[in-house]
């Protein structure tokens, strides 16, 4: 079982990809975390140590597409919350919106604009020269691992129609038109990624507004809170909203974030709080938003919020909140609502 010390769990910006990908060319998480200079990832990863673990992850590579296939094993829990949140957005546009605004939480290295011309939505990646050589490593990188992510959110393929990129064609460039489908250009002016606007009015296929909210509003929150959960307890709420249908273990948990199931305890130990409190956290803020927002009966919010019997499920939500579902709904309510 991988360590605490060299694990990058949901929160880890889709560096896990790169880790696993790197693992199966036998380059190991200890080489890569020593030549990038940093002992552990305990922590939000600074600007800095991204560029590092990049760059260190570039010079171990023995194989040139590494960039390329690590993006291609990207999936949406690699992103965490933040995953989840574009996930079950409504519309992919509200998706895609909502990345833009929070692209320090996919790892974003540089500045990127959008705007829309014709029809054509352009992606642009300001100063890209300043990356230096490690330029068409982060480029592969970061382009295969977001047409992989948009393509899982999409169920379908991102409708890709150009790519330039400022820097030399490479060895292996029939990679990037097998992988991106679309036409390429090297040695271009601006670094770009244009594709098909229309895609921002298709729905998305796992859209849940509910889920949505509650994962927005904890991005939020990592974001502007000096005070903000550790990455550990953001890994496990990752864990339990993408599980949030059946009933889930702290053996579970344990794996999913690389820990064995005692040092994840006394990890939370330490932080002061439980594995138990944070599940127990996490599925009230989504029980209460079933219960003010939609007209569910209790009965199916017990089982979307992993609770086979009712019963149980009225039991925890009054310990949560100190009275019962029914009466939590009532008092939220406005006058004249209809009681369910």
């Amino acid at each position: 079982m991988p360590s605490s010390a060299t694990q990058i769990g949901p929160s880890g910006y889709g560096l896990q990809a790169l880790f696993d990908e790197l693992e199966a060319q036998d380059v190991s998480r200890t080489q890569l975390l020593r030549l990038a200079g940093i002992r552990s990832i305990d922590g939000a990863l600074t600007q800095s140590q991204r560029l590092a673990l990049l760059r260190a992850a570039s010079e171990l590579a023995p194989d040139p597409l590494t960039a390329l296939n690590a993006g291609q094993r990207q999936r949406v829990h690699h992103f965490g919350v933040y995953g989840f949140a574009l996930a079950t957005s409504p519309t992919f546009g509200e998706a895609f919106s909502f990345g833009r605004q929070h692209l320090q939480l996919a790892g974003a290295v540089l500045r990127i604009s959008f705007r829309e011309e014709a029809g054509i939505g352009i992606l642009r990646s300001h100063n890209p020269r300043a990356l230096g050589n490690l330029l068409p490593f982060v480029a592969e990188f970061w382009r295969s691992s977001m047409t992989t992510l948009l393509s899982e959110i999409l169920q379908a393929r991102f409708p890709s129609l150009q790519m330039r990129f400022p820097y030399s064609r490479p060895g292996h460039a029939a990679a990037y038109t097998r992988l991106f489908a679309c036409p390429i250009q090297f040695e271009s002016d601006p670094m770009e990624w244009h594709f098909d606007a229309e895609i921002l009015q298709r729905p998305c296929p796992n859209a849940s507004t509910l889920t949505a909210n509650i994962c927005q509003d904890f991005c939020e929150a990592v974001i502007a809170s000096d005070d903000a959960p550790t990455p550990l307890q953001r890994d496990l709420r990752s864990f339990v909203l993408g599980n949030t249908s059946r009933r889930i273990t702290a053996q579970e948990a344990a794996l999913a974030t690389g820990l064995s199931k005692r040092t994840l305890f006394r990890r939370l130990t330490e932080e002061g709080t439980s594995f138990q409190r944070l599940l127990d956290q996490t599925r009230s803020s989504l029980a209460c938003e079933y219960l003010e927002n939609t007209r569910l009966p209790v009965s199916e919010i017990a089982e979307r919020c992993g609770y086979s019997d009712e019963a149980n499920f009225r039991k925890a939500f009054s310990r949560w909140q100190g009275k019962s579902p029914s009466l939590w709904r009532a008092s939220i309510s406005p006058p004249g609502a209809e009681e369910l």
